[in-house]
């Protein structure tokens, strides 16, 4: 067995014993006549796993015979594998022609088996399966152009797919054949969802032809650390041999994508060779092209490139065989925000817009906002998600330099215009912010700078909101035994209590008017 079926699959070899006994005569003009019987006994598989455990699958024992006589050529096959499956048959050919290829045929095949876990040995991409197979066939034409009618149908059926975390349940299939074509229907559970689909597949030079329709609704397509995404697609398929065009709209009413950081990561070449993988012969290739509407719910949320928020919109996509995707169309960013120089500004205004790029690098459109104790400060961000170009401003209006250094130091109006205007003591302030706000991301603090008073007097700050509307800090002097409790709490729109407890205390009753 494993010399006759020697690199038929290589990652498995196949046991047992095989016993044939033929017979033939003919010659003088006299077609060739005889018999032929082929028994298989103790059949078995075996595969090594990744872990090194070799498993087998056992198929059982099976008879093949042939007799061909004057006028007909008659042959049957009866395999029992018990509970693995069985599969008998029987098939015959009129020898009324002198070309074999001609000979017309007709038979039948059943097959069944509830044993679907093997599957995974010849598809790797599949983790694991489970299910039962029923498969009842006639078979007509010629020998040389045999045509199948009948069905084949999938029910009870599971399959895993662990590396995207994804699994079908309530798997049903049935697919009628007739002619050289197919007409199939099936359904499936995938999470909390259920996914439905029909169509109609020929053959025509050993490729297929054909159209078939898909729908489904709450779908957990992807549900890995990276993203959790639920969908719900309206597809269309059409198939011309090697070439394959989607068309139709995906709704995304829930997703969290929080990709891995990639942060200093290098992008393969172009001209990237594998040693050892066989080249892709182009004339074998599918060609896939698709045009489809992505619209996304209210749930969809984002966390990458510093960008953090919750998107609405939509985009149209389309990629072509050049294997590049790209989109049309704009997503909005609500409550979001974006991170700049270790802080983290509120989002009033973002927009991601594809203008028929490719879709992983959108061009970006954001302001966001920090609000210091006196002063509003933030950055306009443009270009693209990959290349965004920044600029600040402020409220009271403030110094591009000054806004920077409010940013990365933190501070008050007073405390911002009254530093040290030397550049070597903007970029140690900055620098010191810098690390001060790396070691409050460390232990979960996310308001972390420095500050300096009106004698400047700098201090380690580290605050947080307790509630919406009360805010603590406390500071630590660089230079002196110094340490400072401020507390900061918002009645109104316009009222504000400030407390502050240290060198000196003191409170203040502060009314604001915005213009």
């Amino acid at each position: 067995m494993s010399t006759l079926t020697a690199g038929l699959a290589p990652s498995i070899e196949y046991h047992g014993r095989l016993s044939v006994t033929a017979s033939a005569s003919g010659g003088g003009g006299q077609p060739l006549q005889g018999t032929l019987r082929a028994d298989l006994g103790d059949a078995r598989l075996s595969h090594r796993t990744a872990s090194g455990k070799v498993e087998l699958v056992q198929l059982g024992t099976g008879v093949v015979t042939v007799n061909a006589g004057r006028t007909a050529i008659a042959g049957e096959v009866s395999f029992d594998a018990g509970p693995v499956g069985t599969i008998k048959g029987h098939a015959s050919a009129s020898r009324t022609t002198p070309q074999w290829q001609n000979m017309p045929l007709e038979g039948e095949l059943q097959a069944r088996t509830a044993e679907l876990g093997y599957v995974t040995l010849y598809f790797p991409e599949i983790d694991r399966a489970a299910g039962e197979l029923d498969v009842d066939l006639a078979i007509r034409g010629t020998l040389g152009a045999p045509l199948l009618e009948g069905w084949i149908k999938l029910s009870n059926t599971e399959l895993d797919f662990f590396q995207v975390n994804l699994a079908l349940r309530q798997t049903e299939l049935e697919a009628k054949l007739h002619d050289n074509a197919l007409d199939f229907s099936g359904s499936a559970h995938i999470g909390q969802g259920t996914l439905s689909a029909r169509g109609a597949l020929a053959w025509r030079d050993s490729l297929p032809y054909g159209q078939f329709h898909m729908e489904g609704t709450d779908l957990r397509i992807a549900d890995i650390p990276e993203a959790q995404i639920d969908a719900s697609p309206t597809l269309d398929f059409t198939i011309k041999g090697r070439q394959i065009a989607v068309v139709g709209n995906i709704k995304v009413p829930y997703a969290k994508i929080v990709p891995a950081d990639l942060t200093g990561a290098v992008r393969t070449s172009s001209d990237e060779v594998l040693v050892g993988k066989p080249p892709p012969n182009p004339n074998e290739r599918f060609e896939v092209t698709s045009d489809v509407t992505l619209a996304l719910g209210d749930k969809v949320s984002i966390d990458t490139a510093g960008l953090k928020g919750r998107l609405t919109g939509s985009i149209a996509v389309h990629s072509g065989a050049d294997n590049v995707t790209t989109g049309t169309g704009e997503l909005s960013v609500e409550d979001g925000k974006y991170s700049a120089y270790g802080r983290q500004l509120d989002i009033q205004r973002g927009r991601l817009i594809f203008n028929g790029g490719v879709i992983e690098d959108p061009g970006i459109d954001i302001r966001a906002v920090k609000v210091f104790p006196d002063v509003t400060a933030g950055v306009n961000v443009r270009g693209t998600l990959r290349q965004p170009r920044i600029s600040y401003f402020s409220d009271p209006s403030l110094t591009q330099s000054q806004i920077l250094s409010l940013l990365l130091a933190g501070g008050s109006l007073e405390s911002v215009q009254n530093r040290n205007n030397s550049a070597a003591s903007q970029l140690i302030a900055q620098g010191g912010a810098m690390l001060a706000q790396q070691l409050g991301s460390k232990v979960g603090i996310q308001d972390v700078g420095l500050e300096s008073d009106l004698s400047n007097e700098t201090s380690l700050v580290l605050g947080r909101y307790l509630s919406p509307r009360l805010y603590i800090s406390y500071g630590v002097s660089l230079t002196q035994s110094l340490n400072t409790v401020k507390l900061r709490y918002t009645l109104s729109d316009h009222w504000t209590i400030k407390t502050e407890a240290g060198q000196a205390r003191g409170a203040d009753l502060v009314y604001t008017i915005q213009k």
